[in-house]
This record gives structure tokens, sequence and C-alpha cells, in this order.
């Protein structure tokens, strides 16, 4: 998943478990760890974890790979000690940094993954945070966003909106389309500025048109409510409905109370028992209360045939690494 915020809980992220991350020619999408209690005795928990999956396949231009030909190299036998098995952390450390010192963002970035991480070098958030803003200060999209992610949570930084706003808007005006989420968001929630969510919906929909199911959620939710847009059930269902089946657990569960109230959409208490189940599948515990009220209403033969048209909805694993050429 994206790391970004989603409407209805600020403190809450759509975070997975973190996995290997860098790039060749972008720079990483970053998340902050969720606040839980710390033990005093034990590290916290890294600042930047990214996920790849994400990411487009693209080499970089043609005018950036001239500037930075050697650079673009190390760069590249970094992610190559990482991709290696076993991974060699501290060649990729190496790497990274001799591509970095030669002012090649993506690497810049993929650096402060590494600082961040401890990988291949004592962790170190100060020189994370030190790349990561050399390398949005050179105008790296991911590098904005991910350095808006820190001065939004305060992690490894002073908590800071109205930077995490400013980062997160050039960002998004770049066409960075998880910080076009994170910049409705704060207008959804009145952080940094005004509480605006005709100006939330507005961004919500460019990063949902791309494709993003985050965004597609929260556009829902908007029209769900009325908040921001005009109150609209048909056009509510058509955005869970894309962002459900890309997976998006609270887009399933939504998509399935549409189904049983008919709303934009005519009633059926199977196929949303089946979206419900989808979701319990995918290992969300909240939903099964949820889902023992659809049973309630079922016969068995239909909870049999739910049952197994959800499975088919489960997502295959994510493989943990990609590679970017």
């Amino acid at each position: 998943m994206r790391f970004f915020y989603r409407r209805g809980n600020a403190s809450a992220l759509t975070s997975s478990a973190v996995s290997i991350a860098v790039l060749l020619c972008c720079a990483v999408f970053a998340h902050t760890t969720a606040a839980t209690p710390q033990n005093p005795d034990l590290p916290s928990p890294p600042c930047l974890g990214a996920d790849l999956s994400a990411s487009s396949v693209q080499p970089p231009p043609a005018a950036e790979l001239a500037a930075f030909t050697e650079a673009y190299s190390e760069n590249k036998k970094g992610i190559a000690a990482i991709a290696d098995q076993p991974s060699d952390v501290q060649a990729a450390h190496r790497r990274f940094e001799e591509a970095a010192r030669n002012g090649y963002p993506p690497a810049q970035v993929n650096l402060a993954i590494t600082y961040s991480q401890g990988w291949g070098t004592p962790r170190n958030d100060g020189a994370a945070l030190y790349w990561l803003t050399l390398a949005a200060n050179n105008g790296n999209d991911r590098a904005l966003f991910n350095l808006g992610q820190l001065y939004l949570e305060g992690c490894g930084v002073r908590r800071n909106y109205p930077e995490a706003f400013r980062l997160f808007r050039a960002a998004a005006m770049k066409g960075e389309t998880a910080a076009q989420i994170n910049l409705g968001y704060m207008y959804d929630h009145g952080l940094a500025v005004p509480k605006d969510q005709a100006q939330a919906a507005a961004w919500y929909k460019k990063a949902a048109d791309a494709g993003e199911p985050q965004a597609q959620f929260n556009l829902a939710d908007l029209y769900v409510r009325g908040e921001g847009v005009a109150p609209n059930d048909d056009l509510a269902f058509q955005w869970f409905q894309k962002a459900a089946l890309q997976g998006h657990g609270r887009a399933r569960v939504m998509l399935g109370s549409m189904y049983a109230a008919g709303r934009g959409t005519r009633r059926d208490l199977e196929t949303g028992y089946v979206w419900v189940l989808s979701a319990d599948l995918q290992g969300d515990p909240r939903t099964q209360t949820y889902a023992l009220l659809f049973e309630r209403q079922l016969s068995p033969a239909q909870i049999a045939r739910a049952r197994m048209r959800a499975r088919l909805l489960a997502p295959a694993a994510r493989a943990e690494l990609a590679l970017l050429h």
C-alpha cells in the first residue's frame, strides 16, 4: 500500500509491513510509523519505510541521465547489491552514498532510507533527514512527499503542519499522487489551512482519476456524506467499487453496505456479503461482526456461494521487492 492518510481517523495510516525499497530513477514512497506506546529500553521504529509497488517503472529523463551517468550507474549497483541473495546492504549503502554525493536526487533518497533503516550503516535519523531534505531541495517529487510525511507526523523532526502542507503541495503540483491525497487530507481536516472540503475533493479527484484506491475511497466518502460535493450515491458507489476492486479493505466494507442498503445500486444482500467477507479474508477483524449481520439474513446456500465468490476476490500476495529501470 501507499502510505498516506485516510479520511475518518486522523491518526490512522494505510501502512503495510516495511519492505526493501530502492529505486533507479525515482525516490521512495515513505511513511512514518504510527504512534504506539514504546518501550524506552528498545529503539524507536524507523521514521521511513517504503513500498515500491506503486512506483512507476520508467527510466529517468534523458537530460538527467546524461548529467548523472556515473551516479546513475552507482545507484543501480546499489540496488543490485540489495537485490542479490544474500543482500549486501553495506555495499548498497556505499554505492548510494557515492551517487548521492555526486548530486543524484534518487540516490540521495535511497541513502536517506539506508540511514533511517540502519542498512549497512548505524541508524542515523539526522543523516536521513539531511539527505532527504537535499533531494527535496533539488526538486525530487518523491523526496518532497517523503519529507512532508515526516513533518506531518513529527517523526525525526518537530511536527510542522505548514511545512508538511508546503512540501505536499510542491509534490502534488508535480503530479505526485500520494502527495495529492495528503494535500486533500489537510484541506479535509483543516491542518495548516482553513478546512475546505471542496478543495479536498478536488485533490482527491486528481489522485482518484490516476487510479489511487485511497483517493477513490476518500472521494466516495465525501459523496456519501455530501461534504465538499453534492451528495451522490451513484458516484459514491462507483468510486467505492473502483477502490474495492484494487483491494482497499474499507472500500470493500462500504461497497457491501451500499449493496445492503440499495444505495447507488440495486439492493443485493448476497453481493454485499461477498464484499464484506472479502475484506475479512484480507485480515481485518473489524469486519467479522458486520459479516454476522449479513449471515443472519442469508440462507446457508447463499452464504456458501458468497464465501466462494469472496475467496476469488482475495488479492494475491504482493512481492516484497520491486526494482525500477
